[in-house]
């Protein structure tokens, strides 16, 4: 029960690093980007080429990690899930799937039935 108590207590600031996290690594990305093309810039003389270049590579590589980040952090609450689980949760979840493929079947079964 303790221990329940204590991973309930720790979720929202769970919820609260994983949204600084995917901000951080949109923001972090772009400002970087953005630096490094002043900095070209200002050393090739190239007006602002070179910035507005490497702003959009920022906010790509920042979607990008707002995509990857939260299926990453996905993975390892399935395998968390899947460690945590007994055999009468394995069991209950080959029975069921079972009983989804065989309604899939009966269906599927019906439907052939009906076609001329």
């Amino acid at each position: 029960m303790e221990y329940w108590m204590k991973s309930e207590k720790e979720k929202p600031y769970k919820y609260l690093a994983m949204i600084s996290q995917i901000g951080i690594s949109v923001l972090v990305p772009v400002g970087i980007m953005i630096f490094i093309g002043k900095v070209l810039d200002f050393y090739f003389h190239t007006g602002n080429m070179v910035v507005i270049i490497l702003a959009v590579l920022g906010v790509m590589a920042g979607l990008r990690n707002m995509y990857v980040i939260p299926l990453r952090l996905n993975e390892q609450a399935q395998k968390i899930n899947e460690t945590n689980k007994t055999d009468e949760d394995r069991a209950a979840e080959k029975k069921r799937a079972q009983e989804y493929r065989d309604q899939i079947k009966k269906e599927d079964d019906n439907e052939n039935d009906t076609d001329f």
